[in-house]
């Protein structure tokens, strides 16, 4: 047992036998089924986001941002915010959203913004660098890689909802990287890696994705998910401000890529 009070054992047994487990919100769940239904279309997203108003006037600021809206052609429609976004993005914007204000953290919101800002950002990012360097998607897919990059550190929200309340306001809510995962493993016996991989797994996501998450914090993980999941964090944590908005993440992420872009050799490992 760690000194504090908590060990391996319990830590996992919280983690992974509670019968109020922390569950996917159903937002999360419909807008994925939408995104992964061929026979779907922008209309039916839009029902989804329309009940959530702060998803909603998201989409929206971002159509109407410089970046989608050149022309300064302002709109306020939901369906023509989905339409000039497209569809894709609309959905990792939706999807990010459904976990800010679907899993009720043990933090106050400005805490709560900064870790779906940050997990957002690295989605995207990890999204790039698989476009990047696999194209074909023989490796993995590119949604893969987003999805791989939004959940990365789902750990962190395990171990606070459910091993300990006070898990963001200790210095663990505050560390990054290797740090991090030495505090976690001093305080808990388990990192937030292993704890987001065994909470992925008890939601029946598939094997490689849990496995990018459990992996995200190794550099030459066999696994190339798990690769381009730890470049995507790296850099992030390295380029952008930690209390970024939600809605600069996109420009501003894509920005720093362009201008300096990561080192991409680990890609290449084997």
């Amino acid at each position: 047992m760690t000194s504090s009070g908590f060990d391996r054992k319990s830590t996992l047994e919280l983690l992974q036998f509670s019968e109020d487990l922390p569950s996917l919100p159903d937002r999360f769940v419909k807008i994925q089924n939408i995104a992964q239904d061929p026979n779907s279309d922008a209309s039916d997203l839009a029902k989804v986001i329309r009940s959530d108003q702060a998803t909603t006037a998201m989409i929206l600021k971002f159509a109407n941002s410089p970046a989608y809206n050149p022309s300064n052609t302002p709109i306020s429609e939901l369906s023509k915010a989905i339409a000039r976004l497209g569809t894709n993005e609309a959905v990792h914007i939706a999807t990010a959203m459904s976990l800010m204000y679907g899993m009720i953290l043990p933090t106050g919101m400005a805490n709560i913004r900064m870790f779906w800002a940050h997990a957002f950002a690295v989605g995207l990012a990890a999204e790039y660098l698989a476009k990047e360097f696999d194209p074909q998607q023989q490796h993995c897919s590119h949604e893969s890689a987003f999805m791989a990059g939004l959940l990365h550190d789902i750990g962190r929200a395990a171990l606070g909802m459910r091993v300990d309340f006070s898990y963001f306001e200790r210095e663990t809510g505050h560390l990054h990287e290797g740090s991090l995962m030495q505090a976690e493993v001093d305080h808990y016996g388990v990192s937030h890696a292993e704890a987001g991989m065994h909470l992925l797994r008890l939601w029946k996501f598939p094997d490689d994705l849990c496995q990018a998450v459990g992996d995200h914090h190794i550099a030459d993980s066999p696994l190339f998910l798990a690769r381009v999941c730890y470049l995507a964090n790296h850099f992030t944590n390295e380029h952008l401000p930690e209390r970024t908005p939600f809605d600069d993440i996109s420009d501003l992420i894509m920005e720093k890529l362009t201008a300096s872009p990561p080192d991409t050799s680990i890609l290449t490992a084997k």
